[in-house]
Order: structure tokens, then C-alpha cells, then sequence
């Protein structure tokens, strides 16, 4: 009985040991924003962060971590190099414009890049979204990078194989051509693909994928499934987000695995 309960301990201080290998060393955390901005009754989404949070989030991860650009994240993916230890990559969906006036602004003063997935038809043409003149004034700072969401925001599992191949195609047309820089990197709208759209963004031309499920990415990615994303939404803690860091989740996972 003795012997059968030390195997059992062995077991699990080897995967205790593995998780934590994998989620510290080879580990990249990817985080999902949205708005960053003054909350308040007139703004109602989940999905907005107040600046004073936004900054804290800055402050943990350049304290410990590595945070780097999507350009760092696509060429290890395509030149096989390791990422840097503890590295941690800030996504933006959509194209607000409360991105460029405070996502913007914070990250750049405290020298982290960020990375926004615009959703190209809405670029210019609403109020709350983003300009091409904004897009451009962060492309030169050299602290963000630009990638694709689609033109229509639409879940592309929804659609014929040809008018995946339009979102996909023109898309990626307009934010290069906005910004003189490759796309390489595309983000499914709302979360939701298959195989086979899955398939139709290679096609494209993108080199990776980035979903909406939530964890720690293990690197080298071998593109079995999109990239996992860390969510950060309205009313959430300092210690919601220092999990995420260490686990890629806000609760539910033993975080003292992550010590």
C-alpha cells in the first residue's frame, strides 16, 4: 500500500513539475482586450477596463514578465526560436477608438507593445471606432502592431467558402495597404471557427490564428488549434489578473501549481 501511495505522489510531483515548466519557461500568456476607458452607466459592456486597472496590468507584467510585439511572436512561430521567458503578448479586438485614446497612450508610455485585430469595415465609419489616421499615427510609434478581424465582425463558420476567402482577402489587403506592413496573423470574430475556416485562413496567406479559448500557449506552436487568449473583463481584480498571468485562467485551476 505504501509503495502503490509514494508512486502515486512521484506521478503527481512529476506533472505538478511539468505544468510548471511549461507554464513559466516555454509558456506565452496572450491577453483579450477590448475597451479601456472610463466606465460608467453609458458605457454597459463587460468588456470594459478603467485606465486605472489598464495600468496596473502594465505594471505587473513589466515587473516580472516579458512583454513583446506580434512581429517577435510571428517570427519565432516561422524561424523556430524560443521566446523570451515569461513573455506576454496584449491583443485589442475590433478597432475602438478608446484604444487609441488610452490603450495607446499607457502602453506606449510604459514602452509595451500592443497588438489591435481591426475589424476593416468599421474602420472610419462609426464614431466609436478607430480612424485610419489613428491607426497610422500608432503604426509610426513603433508600439503597435495591426492585424486582421474580417471587414464585417461576421462568424465566418457561417459563411460559403467564397465569402470566407472575401473576409479573409480583403481584409488583410486594406490593413496592409494602411499600414505598409505584412498581415500575418488573424482573429476570429467572436471566438468562433472549424477545420475548415481554419483551413481557408492559411490559404489566405496568415501564418497564425488567434481564438478566444483561455490558457497558456506552450511554445513551439504547431497551429493544432488557435492561439489561446486570457480574457480581461469589467469588474474583475489585481488577483483575477495575476492568476491569468501565472495560469492563463482567473479561477478554477490550482494556482499554487504556478508558484
Amino acid at each position: 500500500m505504501s509503495y502503490i501511495l509514494a508512486t502515486v505522489l512521484i506521478i503527481i510531483a512529476s506533472i505538478i513539475y511539468i505544468l510548471k515548466r511549461t507554464a513559466q519557461k516555454n509558456g506565452v500568456r496572450i491577453f483579450m482586450y477590448h475597451h479601456i476607458g472610463e466606465i460608467n452607466d453609458g458605457n454597459p459592456s463587460s468588456y470594459y477596463v478603467d485606465e486605472r486597472m489598464f495600468s496596473l496590468h502594465l505594471d505587473l507584467i513589466t515587473e516580472k514578465y516579458c512583454p513583446i510585439s506580434l512581429s517577435e511572436l510571428e517570427e519565432s512561430c516561422e524561424q523556430g526560436r524560443k521566446l523570451p521567458s515569461g513573455a506576454v503578448l496584449l491583443t485589442f479586438d475590433d478597432g475602438y477608438r478608446n484604444n487609441y485614446t488610452y490603450a495607446f497612450r499607457a502602453a506606449a508610455a510604459k514602452k509595451v507593445p500592443i497588438t489591435l485585430f481591426l475589424s476593416t469595415g468599421e474602420i472610419d465609419r462609426k464614431d466609436d471606432m478607430l480612424t485610419w489616421e489613428q491607426v497610422k499615427e500608432m503604426q509610426a510609434s513603433g508600439w503597435v502592431s495591426f492585424a486582421s478581424h474580417g471587414v464585417r465582425h461576421l462568424r465566418l463558420r457561417e459563411l460559403s467558402d467564397e465569402e470566407v476567402m472575401r473576409e479573409l482577402a480583403a481584409s488583410k489587403r486594406e490593413v496592409e495597404e494602411q499600414t505598409g506592413k505584412a498581415v500575418k496573423s488573424f482573429c476570429y470574430p467572436y471566438g468562433a471557427f472549424d477545420r475548415r475556416t481554419r483551413r481557408l485562413v492559411f490559404k489566405a496567406g496568415y501564418v497564425m490564428d488567434f481564438g478566444t479559448r483561455k490558457g497558456i500557449n506552450t511554445w513551439m506552436w504547431k497551429a493544432r488549434r488557435p492561439l489561446l487568449r486570457a480574457h480581461v473583463m469589467r469588474g474583475e481584480t489585481v488577483k483575477d489578473f495575476q492568476n491569468q498571468l501565472k495560469t492563463g485562467y482567473k479561477r478554477g485551476l490550482p494556482v499554487w501549481l504556478f508558484r
